[in-house]
């Protein structure tokens, strides 16, 4: 192995371990509010439904704020992101960059099975406003719509990077977005904010972990595994 190569495999590994770690500390935030939520924590109850109550207060006070709610919240619908996926995965597919389809596809579908998964878990009860704006299935966390938009729009702005060379602002704005989503969903009276939370750092720590490995997976035909200025590469 020559040194280009040692070098490659070295930072290919920082990258993965970085993945992983932040993979653990999403486990550290999200596992203790997990139990806090199923075991009907009183101090996590007490706050979530004083901010449930001012978000009830200020949707039944302001037209606007619930159509903008309303709108926002679409960007984070499950079918939505899903078909979002498959026709990027697709578009990849076909211009030969099977690799990076593949992980648009195993993004979405990680996060949807995280979702669903912790959903079963927890079984938390979701909040009821006195005047209902929107209505939902399922139980209450994490949020679905919080966890799928942080991971989609996360994977999204990694693939961009090597188009637009501002890596660092498209994932900044791939926060933003998610957390409107997140926001949108308890103005809406369907989360609590604890749910949208969890949601929030469970996606971006599961497109973490994924950009991580699959970085590492490119390192070993020499290409680009700076993630954070490159994305994973045009291929």
């Amino acid at each position: 192995m020559t040194a280009l190569q040692d070098h490659a495999a070295e930072r290919a590994g920082r990258r993965l371990a970085l993945g992983l770690l932040g993979a653990l500390v999403v486990l550290v935030v999200t596992v203790p509010l997990a139990v806090l939520v199923r075991s009907e924590n009183p101090a996590l109850v007490s706050l979530d439904e004083r901010l449930s109550g001012a978000a009830e207060r200020a949707t039944a006070g302001s037209d606007v704020l619930r159509v903008l709610a309303q709108a926002v919240t679409l960007l984070g619908e499950p079918l939505l992101l899903t078909a979002a996926a498959l026709l990027l995965a697709g578009w990849l597919y076909r211009r030969g960059a099977r690799r990076l389809a593949l992980y648009v596809v195993v993004a979405r579908v990680g996060a949807t099975v995280l979702s669903s998964g912790l959903k079963l878990a927890v079984d938390r009860a979701r909040p009821v406003f006195d005047e209902p704006i929107a209505t939902a299935l399922g139980a209450s966390f994490p949020s679905g719509h919080a966890l799928g938009s942080a991971a989609f729009y996360a994977t999204v702005a990694v693939l961009l990077q090597p188009y637009t060379g501002r890596g660092r602002l498209l994932l900044t704005g791939a926060l933003a977005l998610s957390a409107l989503v997140a926001v949108s969903r308890v103005l809406l009276g369907v989360h609590y904010p604890s749910d949208v939370t969890a949601g929030l750092f469970i996606g971006l720590g599961w497109a973490a972990l994924c950009t991580a490995v699959f970085a590492a997976w490119r390192s070993d035909e020499g290409r680009p595994v700076d993630v954070a200025e490159k994305g994973l590469g045009t291929a």
